[in-house]
This record gives C-alpha cells, structure tokens and sequence, in this order.
C-alpha cells in the first residue's frame, strides 16, 4: 500500500513538471554579447563599453575593472545599467591610448553565485605582449567547497539523526544527545565555524561590494541581493537557537527542520525557471537526504540495541529510509529535468556532469546495499555492521558531490552543443 503512494506520487510530480513547461535556463548569469566584441581591433576610442548578460543583474553588485597591456589598472567610473534593461551593463571609457586592454566585469547571478567574465579588445594595433592584469585575482573555490561540505554536511547529518532519534525514542531507543554525549558540542561548534568562514570565503569572492561590511551596516536591501548570503544568516542564527538549553524537545526538532530547509535555498535553484518548482523540488531533496543518512547514522550507533525484539522500531525504521530514499530519488530525477535534459549532460564535459554520474553511482550503490541489509535483517533480525558503514561512506560521499553540483556550472538545453558559458562562480 506505501508503494502504491509512492508511485502516484511520483506520477504526480511528473505531470507538474510536464505542465510547466521546458523553460530555457542558464546555470549562471553567462556573458552574451559584448560592445566591443571579445578580441576586436578598433580605429578609435568607442567611449563606451558595454556587456550584456543572460540574467538582469543587481545594481550594486556589479564591478567592472580595464587593464592595459602592462597589466595596469585603469581608473574607471562606477558601471550601471542599462535603462529598461537591467542585463545590460555600460561604464564610460576614458582617453586610450593605443594597445590592447583586457576588461574584467564581476556580477553576481540571480542564485547568489559571483560570476567574472573578461574581454580583451585593441585600439589602433594589438600589443606585442599583453601582461596579466597586476591587480585581478581569484578566490580558491576548493577552500570554498571545503567549508561548505564542513557546514552543510553537519547540518544535513545532524538534522536527520537528531529527527529520526527523537521519534526512536518513543521505542525505547537513546536520544542524540545520549549517544554522542560531548560529540554534540563539538559538532556544533564545527558547524559554526565553517558557517563564519564560508561567509568571509563568499564575501571576499564578490569584488564589487562587502556584505560583511553591509551586514554590520545592517543594509538590508544590499544583502538581500544574494540568495545565498541569506541563506548563510539565517543558518548562523539557527545554530545559535539550538544553543539555548531546557527547551522542550519539539524546539529542537522545528529548529533542526528548519536548519536543514535553509541549505535548499543557497544554490542554483533561483537561477531556474519556474523558480518555485525548482525552490520545492530542492526542499524536499534536501530534507528527505539528510533524513535518509541521518536514519543510517543512527542505527549504526544504536547498533545491538536495535536488534533484541524491536518490532515496531524496525517497522518504523524501514518505512521512514522506503520513504526517504524513494523521495531523495524521485527529487532529485525531476531536479534534473527542471534544470537541463540528459542529451546535454551526456555531451558535456563539465565537472558538473562527472560529478553527477559519481552521484549517481553512490545512490545506486546505497540501494544495492539497502536491499542486501533489509532481506537480511527481516529474515535473521541481524543487521551486518559492515554493509551498514559502506552504505553510511557512499551516501556522505554522494552528499559531497551534490553540494560540488550546486557551485559549479551545470549544462543547459540551451547550451547542449558546448556552448555553455563558463564562470567563476561559488
């Protein structure tokens, strides 16, 4: 009878992705003409230079910097939109003398995410030797996705095991804070840490503005630009509200809820038409993961206490991780076919793409091992600690690449051919 639930309602988030429609969308704001073209040689000076992108783009988040040919920065004024057209930015150009010049515009995506895009024209003749511009630089994503597995990942797992242990406990099972003892804290305390430092990470990747500076400024309007800067606030506001002691249980439970709901709401999914679809779709992912690894988690620390004559805790257990990996699955299925179609995942050579199919592949291989643990257990009332652990590796593992997924560029149906517009983006 549960399957039978399951079925229609993936049936029915099917036929609500076929009546939205396949909306063209992008993975981030991508660069798609610019005034002068990317390599062009020009007569005289064009006084103006303008890009435009595939998103409209937020005023004050916008920095564009023009470098010459010995890698010096040329004093610009402040960039702005285009009237009636806010995916088009323009900064007025001054006396150039002749030579090559590189440009360099920071925006930042409807999904929170900084993109740099770069164009390099010449006025008169190209130079014989164009320098790296003397003051660009990049922040290293692979701190940034250190700390964001650190944060995140704590948040999804101690979600899910705090959830799935409160409701054990009405079968006679320890509570979380029972069987982590100190581990609690010193997760918590992990957990906010990584938090502050993805902030600062995240910050001191926008070139144009400082949200820690709007943040202590309390400029409301300016950080609400970022999805993600958002996202990252109400976390760190979260964790404090866990800190608070002698509440009643079901605190605990809404604000862990909670917690894990904010991490849908940091990646691309404001980048995605219909933007609700993709925001509901990314919740529910999000939730029914963390509660699915947290479950696992938790039996695996429960361990013999699970097996003497818990009948009703095994019917439980087994029906919460049906549900939870059938909705992981069947989420993250039609996640995919809101943001891309698989004939562009299959051309593409983005990171993206691999990490999917290693997603893929771990998903797969934790059903295999679900399978393989439940016959066991029904049948023998033994649970094979083993299985167990390889399932736990694989899902945290599968949890790594996802959030990789979420801050790197994904293909489009637009952009199937190769197309696809490559950014710096967190």
């Amino acid at each position: 009878m549960q399957w039978k639930r399951y079925l229609t309602l993936l049936w029915l988030a099917f036929f609500l992705v076929l009546a939205t429609g396949n909306s063209a969308v992008q993975a981030h704001a991508g660069l798609m003409s610019s005034t002068p073209k990317d390599g062009e040689v020009l007569q005289t000076n064009p006084g103006q230079l303008s890009m435009r992108f595939t998103e409209t783009l937020e005023p004050d988040l916008v920095s564009m910097k023009l470098y010459n040919w010995d890698g010096k920065e040329i004093s610009l004024e402040r960039p702005t939109l285009q009237p009636g057209d806010a995916s088009q930015v323009n900064v007025p150009l001054p006396e150039l003398a002749e030579g090559t010049y590189t440009a360099i515009v920071s925006v930042v995506s409807e999904d929170g995410h900084p993109v740099e895009e770069r164009l390099s024209f010449s006025i008169g003749q190209k130079s014989a030797v164009v320098a790296e511009p003397s003051t660009a630089k990049k922040t290293d994503s692979s701190y940034l996705i250190v700390y964001r597995y650190l944060a995140q990942g704590i948040i999804l797992l101690g979600g899910g095991l705090y959830v799935v242990a409160w409701w054990a406990q009405r079968y006679g099972l320890p509570s979380m804070a029972q069987l982590l003892g100190i581990g609690r804290q010193i997760g918590w305390v992990l957990g906010l840490v990584g938090l502050i430092f993805l902030w600062f990470l995240y910050d001191e990747s926008l070139a144009s503005v400082s949200l820690t500076q709007a943040l202590w400024q309390l400029d409301g309007k300016l950080l609400a630009q970022s999805p993600f800067a958002i996202m990252l606030i109400i976390s760190f506001v979260l964790m404090l509200l866990l800190s608070i002691p002698n509440m009643v249980s079901g605190w605990y439970v809404g604000i862990w809820v909670l917690l894990v709901s904010a991490q849908a709401f940091g990646g691309h999914a404001w980048g995605i038409a219909p933007v609700w679809l993709s925001i509901v779709l990314r919740l529910l992912h999000v939730l029914t993961v963390s509660l699915w690894l947290g479950a696992l988690v938790y039996l695996l620390l429960v361990g013999k206490q699970a097996e003497r004559d818990r009948k009703e805790f095994k019917a439980f257990f087994l029906r919460t991780v049906a549900m939870a990996a059938v909705l992981a699955v069947v989420t993250g299925v039609l996640m995919l076919l809101v943001q891309t179609d698989l004939a562009s995942i299959l051309q593409s050579s983005l990171t993206w793409s691999y990490l999917l199919y290693g997603k893929v592949i771990c998903v797969i291989v934790m059903l295999g091992l679900a399978y393989r643990q439940t016959k066991r257990w029904r049948k023998e009332n033994n649970l094979q600690q083993v299985l167990l652990r390889w399932e736990i590796i694989f899902g945290i593992v599968a949890i790594l690449a996802g959030l990789w997924m979420s801050q790197t560029n994904y293909p489009t149906t637009t952009t199937s051919t190769q197309a696809t517009i490559q950014t710096d983006s967190y």
